[in-house]
């Protein structure tokens, strides 16, 4: 998002008193002194919410790691606790019976100034999207940081950059599967906003072709998706992405798998809503994550995606003037 559109956006939060939508209770206050972060809470849907100090972040195991040179910034070297290890100690709460329910999780770590950023542990996970985020202590070999620090090492920006994070936020996302009226509907649930895309409206959008490959089991694959990008999808559902925090795809069968226009946005990992597979035009269509390393997150038969935003935005219809 530019960085005006998140300051006005951050004002309108702040005036209103409200925060992101998701499924999670709050996670607990933290301590502050001075305006300065001394302990990190983790709450939400999870079996053992935890709060930490500072001390007790700098006592887990630590990943030393590179932050390439961008936006005008110089390279550098950091030192953090995984955000997705973090979560893991936790323990989110899953669904029984359900495939890969970790990959329902989102993840919104707040900081103590500025918005909140929302992850789909999927993303982070190395088994599916490998693309960690750290809470980072020490930068540069200098003395550790006053405040813990959000960094996305794998991003081409520092759009998900977030200083002084005080709480990590678990929710899991299990919205169910609608029957399309027609073969090949995708219905577009925002808020309290349904939009039904045909067939016929999502084969009009442009197309991208990607070459994906995935490990699906112990098996490899590779195929060719066709199709609009997620992006091209919720524009057509009147639904600003650069304000989205998190879409969750729903399969025919139930099968929820969540991302984040981010991971497209800075994160360099293409979403496709594929309509067409080794040039074989699909029943329904294929919410597609390019560079995952198993395809959990490729949601076939997709029948439904479910969109979160800030919830000031419930208010507002699809199409109607936004506050910036």
């Amino acid at each position: 998002m530019k960085q005006s559109n998140r300051l006005s956006a951050l004002l309108i939060v702040t005036a209103l008193g409200v925060g992101l939508s998701g499924s999670a209770a709050p996670a607990a206050p933290v301590a502050t002194v001075a305006g300065l972060v001394r302990a990190v809470s983790v709450g939400g849907t999870l079996i053992t919410p935890a709060t930490y100090s500072l001390a007790q972040l700098a006592a887990l195991p630590q990943t030393s790691f590179t932050v390439p040179a961008r936006g005008g910034a110089p390279a550098h070297s950091d030192q953090g606790v995984s955000l997705e290890q973090l979560v893991q100690t936790a323990v989110p709460i899953l669904p029984a019976g359900v495939k890969n329910g970790l990959l329902r999780v989102l993840v919104t770590v707040v900081p103590l100034a500025g918005l909140p950023e929302t992850f789909a542990l999927g993303e982070l996970d190395p088994s599916f999207g490998d693309h960690p985020v750290y809470l980072v202590l020490q930068q540069d070999g200098r003395p550790p940081l006053i405040t813990p620090e959000l960094v996305v090492p794998g991003d081409s920006g520092d759009a998900r950059t977030a200083y002084g994070v005080q709480q990590i936020s678990v929710a899991v996302e299990s919205p169910p599967a609608s029957t399309p009226v027609h073969p090949g509907d995708l219905r577009i649930d925002a808020g309290i906003f349904t939009t039904v895309l045909s067939a016929a409206r999502l084969a009009a959008l442009p197309a991208e072709t990607l070459d994906v490959q995935f490990a699906a089991g112990t098996s490899p694959q590779t195929h060719t998706e066709t199709g609009p990008t997620l992006d091209e999808v919720l524009a057509a559902a009147h639904i600003p992405s650069q304000i989205v925090s998190w879409v969750a795809g729903v399969g025919s069968d139930d099968y929820v798998a969540t991302v984040t226009p981010a991971e497209a946005h800075v994160g360099g990992r293409p979403l496709l809503i594929s309509t067409s597979e080794d040039g074989i035009p699909q029943v329904q269509p294929r919410l597609v994550t390019d560079g995952d390393v198993k395809g959990g997150r490729y949601v076939s038969g997709l029948v439904d995606l479910v969109v979160g935003f800030p919830s000031y935005l419930s208010v507002l219809g699809p199409g109607l003037p936004l506050p910036w």
